[in-house]
């Protein structure tokens, strides 16, 4: 998890930065329409964030950290989507505190608890 946390926080710090954040926004929405931009935003910034993110969970996993039949993928998408969905669709800040719960609720808090009285 702490591996994970240092490369969302990497992400999230620099989309943070008021000359990264907007413009990698306007590339989104220009990669929509815009084939040329969609792969050049694929190959200088997705695919490289992908690749490094699923390279530690696949790590985790052969050092037995995770599951099994953990599906990395998956877990690729789940922890990539409540950040993108706050930077384009909220434009609510992606703090480290919010990457942290992110990651909780991942690895922690989906999982069933036992029962105290």
């Amino acid at each position: 998890m702490a591996d994970l946390r240092e490369v969302m926080t990497r992400a999230a710090d620099l989309l943070g930065q008021p000359q990264w954040g907007p413009l990698f926004q306007d590339l989104i929405g220009e990669a929509r329409h815009d084939p040329e931009v969609a792969a050049a935003l694929n190959r200088r910034f997705i695919a490289p964030q992908t690749a490094n993110t699923l390279a530690r969970l696949k790590a985790a996993k052969v050092q037995g950290q995770l599951a099994p039949d953990f599906d990395l993928d998956l877990a690729f998408e789940i922890l990539s989507g409540p950040l993108y969905y706050r930077l384009l669709i909220t434009q609510q800040p992606v703090t480290h505190a919010y990457i942290d719960r992110v990651l909780h609720a991942l690895f922690a808090g989906l999982s069933p608890r036992p029962q105290t009285r």
